[in-house]
């Protein structure tokens, strides 16, 4: 009762005194208790642990998304962990009504001490809720591109092209845009080229040709058609060539049509654009 007291009261020097006259009271029989208590510790941390791994590998047998596996593997071990120490605690003798209000009051104390964590956290389910992405998906998010490689519950890893690895926080990305390119089985290509706004451009030609150019490639998708949109400003006319293709093709389509139409633009000679100051006689 003098353990709990101290407690309740809050006085670290009364929790210490208590301690130590627990320790007397019980005597030889509370060391033997504690060094069995340690002992029941490290067993059960290696059968936590053994648990784990087993739990691990069903998952991966029962096909379980990737995503989830390591989460709900780190949950099951957190909670085996703790109903483990309490149970440690209650054999040892702590009265646990004591334990339970000092572990009260310092969790009080790190959560407000940690509540950038804490959003990180709430962050974490609400990604492995709401599956904005998963893993290997590309995405782009605060100014960062490239693929999910792992998702924790406190933050998110993307491998960029030039393979590094970015750690992202679960907090501020649950919270922000993501684009997730992966999501939709097709990507459309935009390709623009530009040419002065010459009589001698002859629009249709030009509209043909960059069609067939995207046809040429085996990746480029029939369905829906590459098409050429046109827009001409002062002294500019500009061809956007879109192009469709499955979305794990994208950037080999896109590096061969920027390639192949910057060659068309060379081999026909087309007028450079050019910037008009005044008016712009056409005739």
């Amino acid at each position: 009762m003098l353990f709990l007291q101290a407690t309740a009261a809050g006085d670290p020097n009364n929790m210490v005194n208590s301690v130590i006259n627990w320790f007397t009271q019980n005597g030889l029989d509370a060391v033997k208790k504690i060094v069995i208590g340690l002992i029941i510790l490290y067993v059960g941390f290696k059968i936590i642990k053994f648990i784990r791994k087993k739990l691990s590998k069903a998952f991966e047998k029962q096909s379980l998304d990737e995503t989830l596996r390591p989460v709900i593997t780190s949950i099951v071990s957190i909670a085996l962990k703790i109903m483990l120490i309490i149970a440690v605690i209650g054999y040892v003798g702590i009265p646990m009504s004591s334990f339970i209000a000092l572990l009260g009051a310092a969790g009080l104390a790190v959560g407000m001490a940690l509540s950038g964590t804490i959003q990180n956290v709430a962050g974490g389910i609400i990604i492995l809720v709401f599956r904005p992405f998963k893993l290997g998906d590309y995405i782009s998010t605060q100014g960062i591109e490239g693929f999910v490689e792992s998702i924790k519950i406190f933050s998110t890893t993307v491998r960029t092209w030039d393979n590094k690895l970015i750690t992202l926080p679960n907090g501020t990305l649950s919270g922000g845009n993501v684009t997730n390119f992966s999501t939709m089985d097709k990507r459309r290509v935009n390709v623009t080229l530009q040419v002065a706004g010459d009589k001698k451009v002859v629009i249709d030609k030009i509209e043909k040709d960059l069609i067939d150019i995207a046809y040429k490639h085996e990746m480029t998708l029939k369905d829906p058609a590459p098409v050429v949109w046109v827009s001409i400003g002062p002294g500019t006319i500009s061809f956007d060539l879109r192009a469709w293709c499955k979305g794990e093709d994208y950037w080999i389509l896109l590096g061969y049509l920027e390639r192949a139409v910057y060659d068309y633009n060379i081999k026909e000679n087309l007028p450079c654009p050019y910037t008009v100051l005044g008016k712009y006689n056409w005739n």
